[in-house]
């Protein structure tokens, strides 16, 4: 019974609540590994990555022929920079389970993550010929997204008969969503539009709120940020690292420049971490008992030492930690001014990439959550218009701090756009940044494959081929039918 509302309360993501039950569960039952498993899933979305690591292991060892520990075991050992100790765990996991193509499917995003492109393809491969399964949406996704079939050789079937077998929404947005790049390779426009139509309408369904009232929150970051708030930064402040934001819109070409930047000899990258919102901010809303954006008018001087240690404690479980760490979590823009008050010497790196482009690929990608401007494009440009207004904001308050990037600068002309970022942030260029896709650092995001591969044009022009339906979706008020 404890252990069935602990796990309701994890569902919840009420993970104080959570953790009390599972601890109370533990002090009568030491080895109860699903109580073990219950506290490595909260130190993972933690971010403990240590205490995740021992927990699990823990659990592991209780549970020894359940899979879900052991995948959460791989993602702990990956949280802590050892992806041999993750490829070992994911391998055993396949060893235990070779007719389910759960653990085949781990594995393969596991090859995906660290740019090992044809071992992933062949295990995801694997893992289709096993049999049907709700992962099976996902499989042909990826294997859709990796893009080696055509008009011969194709997925198309398998994902109509998936839709014949599962009433599940979230797996018929994923194959929609597949249907409609396989369908967008194969050139054929009109099939592709509907597809996305399709994927991008069920996913809305599941979005709780519209972009419109996010616009108080946007206005209060600005009133509670004016530019006299830093005129009062003593300057001189230096720091052992420079913190680097890659900011901006999604699919604004992020994942590119991190990836071409940690090439350089003095950068390495957090990815896209969440510390800033997840954890400074809490702990300042924490402390002075206001919610952000109110509580920057609260901080002391001792507040902003204690909130600047949880960031540096972050980057320093990063391997290697280098004179320059990038976070290129592109909504780290709403935090920027409370970034700078923590980091004076914090450089920020706003990306931008021509609107339609943006607006195109957002719409024409999945993305796990389901916020409402990642799947309507009304949505989108209301989200757009307030990045837009905020970053203004940024610009006038702080203009020293922030250098604005343009992505078809960077594809069209990489060394000289390079050259332009790295004497900003006060460092020379390296030819061997141009070398990015021969990197087998980790990458999570949705441009995994995409920076595996050398520059090229290809990704600017491709929304011109959906120009009148681009249109069209954008003037269709109804798409956003969302009660407030």
């Amino acid at each position: 019974m404890l252990l069935k509302k602990a796990n309701q309360l994890l569902a919840e993501n009420k993970l104080q609540e959570a953790e009390f039950h599972y601890k109370t569960l533990l002090e009568s039952d030491p080895q109860n590994g699903e109580a073990l498993f219950g506290l490595g899933r909260i130190a993972l979305r933690l971010e403990r990555f240590d205490a995740a690591v021992y927990l699990l292991q823990r659990s592991c060892e209780r549970l020894p022929n359940m899979l879900e520990p052991l995948h959460a075991l791989a993602d702990a050992f990956n949280g802590v920079n050892s992806p041999n100790d993750a490829l070992t765990v994911l391998e055993y996991a396949k060893s235990i389970a070779s007719h389910n193509p759960e653990p085949y499917y781990y594995l393969a995003q596991h090859y995906l993550t660290h740019g090992e492109l044809d071992k992933a393809h062949t295990t995801f491969a694997q893992a289709l010929s096993i049999g049907l399964y709700p992962v099976t949406a996902y499989i042909l996704f990826e294997l859709v997204q990796l893009g080696r079939f055509d008009q011969q050789h194709n997925y198309i079937s398998n994902l109509h008969h998936l839709l014949t077998q599962t009433n599940n929404l979230r797996l018929k947005m994923v194959c929609y969503y597949a249907l409609a790049k396989s369908y967008d390779q194969l050139n054929d426009i009109e099939q592709a539009v509907n597809y996305y139509k399709l994927a991008n309408k069920l996913q809305l369904q599941l979005s709780s709120f519209n972009t419109e009232q996010l616009t108080p929150f946007y206005q209060s970051i600005m009133r509670y940020n004016p530019k006299s708030l830093f005129a009062t930064i003593k300057p001189g402040f230096t720091g052992t690292v420079t913190p680097v934001f890659i900011i901006g819109m999604p699919r604004s070409g992020s994942t590119l420049l991190e990836q071409m930047l940690a090439s350089h000899s003095e950068f390495a990258s957090l990815g896209e971490d969440r510390c800033i919102s997840s954890q400074v901010v809490a702990f300042i809303e924490q402390q002075t008992k206001l919610p952000y954006p109110e509580c920057i008018s609260a901080l002391t001087p001792q507040l902003i030492e204690q909130a600047r240690a949880l960031y540096t404690a972050r980057l320093k479980q990063a391997k290697p930690i280098r004179a320059f760490m990038i976070n290129k979590l592109p909504a780290n823009y709403q935090s920027l001014g409370l970034i700078y008050l923590l980091f004076p010497n914090a450089k920020f790196i706003n990306l931008q990439r021509d609107f339609n482009a943006t607006a195109w690929s957002v719409y024409s990608n999945y993305f796990a959550e389901n916020e409402p401007y990642f799947c309507s494009l009304p949505e989108f440009k209301r989200y757009y218009d307030l990045y837009q207004s905020l970053m203004t904001h940024w610009q006038q308050a702080i203009p020293s701090a922030i250098l604005d990037v343009h992505y078809e600068q960077l594809i069209s002309e990489p060394r000289d756009t390079l050259k332009s970022v790295f004497t900003f942030l006060g460092t020379a260029f390296e030819a061997q940044c141009l070398d990015f896709y021969k990197s087998k650092k980790p990458v999570t995001t949705l441009s995994k494959a995409a920076v595996r591969k050398p520059l090229h044009n290809r990704a600017i022009e491709h929304w011109k081929r959906f120009e009148t339906p681009l249109r069209a979706l954008l003037n269709d008020a109804q798409t956003t039918s969302l009660d407030p």
